[in-house]
């Protein structure tokens, strides 16, 4: 990680603010590395925070993004339940978490410096999609568009 042009060391929310800056590779080595999980986590927090609940109107959703490529191969779980307008965020949940009732729900599936790179608009996330990096379980019609809801803070 000597070429990773951010401080793995720095606020989370700091190194979120400039990952559209960032190279497929400088992301890829922040997220394999000490900073990931933190990094991560930042992320799912703004998106929590910055939920768009206009775009939501009348939705009663989960959400659940299976992150893979972190150390050791692991898949790090985000759930993001929209209810009555309002937006709550589970890290980890335990089994059997999505099972209270949700009028749609849907799985995206991919490896985390794809997801960062649609996150932050370096890559299409329906070509991903269509090449079978990104995964949906669920439907597809409401995957295209929940992405939509969500948004993280960028420096401009």
């Amino acid at each position: 990680m000597s070429d990773l042009a951010v401080d793995p060391t720095a606020d989370p929310a700091k190194i979120v603010s400039g990952l559209s800056t960032l190279s497929e590779r400088e992301i890829s080595d922040l997220l394999g590395g000490p900073a990931g999980e933190g990094v991560l986590d930042e992320i799912f927090r703004q998106m929590r925070d910055t939920f768009r609940p206009e775009q939501a109107q009348g939705e009663n959703a989960l959400v659940r993004f299976a992150l893979t490529g972190g150390p050791g191969g692991s898949t790090r779980t985000y759930e993001l339940r929209v209810v009555d307008g309002a937006c709550t965020l589970a890290t980890e949940p335990p089994a059997g978490s999505g099972t209270a009732p949700a009028d749609r729900a849907l799985t995206i599936t991919t490896d985390r410096v794809r997801f960062v790179r649609v996150l932050t608009g370096q890559a299409s996330g329906a070509k991903l999609f269509l090449t079978r990096k990104i995964k949906i379980d669920g439907d597809l019609k409401f995957g295209g568009k929940v992405m939509g809801w969500f948004g993280i803070k960028q420096d401009d």
